[in-house]
């Protein structure tokens, strides 16, 4: 209110002025009556509370991180990532070989390495995967550049990680034994780099291919009883997406002998450790039978692994390992 008087009393002032003066130049009126109208309206509107429902709502952070174009070229042999788009963050977790945790502006996301797969807690070899991630990413920045899908089912994001330097983490995962090549469509503009890294691999026998190699042995040396994957009659590459067509992809084994085996209890695993167990079953001489990946009632022909996560057989290569109900290794195919 003060103010208001003392704005008011300095108008009259140069109102009389101008009225009783000639000396002084003239003065645009209106415009002194407009400041001072909006200098008053300031001060009554600045000592009025604002209603809590009239106030602005604070800002809230995005589901997914900004992205912004790559300042550099990104130039990956076998990729091909179109106008790639990047987000920088800091690794602050390593949950196991394919999977971190990055904080994005403040926030904490949970990124899963595209285009491959790592042993998840609890499988064969994933102490040795995580830590391998572990010594490549944690604590540093890395760039994670999208392929076509955002996010997975379990909402994390997906993508490529790399380096400062440069380094392609989910190829090096592959290219070093810690982790296979996997393809999930849509996301695969990498699949032909990340194959040949697993290709690379699996001919020096390093990580996980190191055991492939160092038990190549034929299993009549092992036992008196033989059991073969018959290749010719197997289908490892399920046409298609493999992870929508998992009653397509199948191993197939023959009894070549005169005598039925019973291959109650006996396993069959991937190069990577995936494991199945055959339940009551038995193979006559002469005959094959079809381990299926996916789901489906047993016959004398056709078994089912019933695998509710992705497939078993990668299609760049694999090995499958027959072990009877002491763990000898009866069989070993390799492609």
């Amino acid at each position: 209110m003060m103010r208001f008087l003392i704005l008011i009393g300095g108008l009259l002032l140069l109102l009389l002025a101008c009225a009783t003066s000639t000396a002084v130049p003239t003065i645009d009126i209106q415009r002194v009556v407009e400041l001072t109208v909006t200098a008053l309206s300031a001060t009554v509107n600045a000592a009025t509370p604002v209603p809590a429902s009239a106030q602005p709502s604070p800002e809230m952070p995005s589901p997914i991180p900004t992205t912004q174009s790559a300042p550099m070229i990104i130039n990956i042999p076998g990729c091909s990532l179109k106008n790639p788009q990047f987000e920088q963050g800091l690794v602050t977790k390593v949950v196991d070989g394919d999977t971190i945790d990055v904080e994005i502006d403040g926030e904490t996301f949970a990124v899963r390495y595209i285009g491959m797969d790592a042993a998840e807690r609890g499988e064969p070899f994933w102490r040795e995967a995580r830590d391998k991630n572990a010594a490549l990413v944690e604590g540093v920045m890395v760039a994670l550049i999208q392929d076509v899908s955002p996010r997975d089912s379990f909402e994390r994001l997906l993508r490529y990680v790399f380096l400062a330097d440069g380094t392609f983490v989910n190829e090096e995962m592959v290219r070093t034994g810690y982790a296979r090549a996997m393809a999930y469509p849509p996301d695969t503009a990498c699949e032909d780099q990340l194959n040949q890294a697993q290709q690379d691999a699996q001919q020096r026998g390093v990580g996980i291919w190191a055991r492939a190699l160092a038990t190549n042995t034929p299993s009549t040396a092992l036992s008196g009883v033989t059991i073969l994957v018959e290749p010719s009659c197997s289908q490892f590459n399920a046409p298609g997406d493999d992870n929508n067509n998992k009653n397509e992809e199948y191993v197939c084994l023959k009894n070549p002998g005169n005598q039925a085996v019973d291959l109650t209890a006996w396993t069959i695993e991937d190069g990577y450790g995936w494991t199945y167990t055959f339940q009551h079953f038995s193979l006559d001489p002469g005959d094959l039978v079809l381990l299926h990946t996916g789901c489906g009632t047993d016959t004398a022909e056709d078994l089912f692994w019933c695998r509710t996560e992705t497939a078993i057989w990668n299609n760049g290569g694999d090995c499958v390992h027959l072990k009877d109900t002491q763990g000898e290794l009866i069989e070993e195919f390799c492609y």
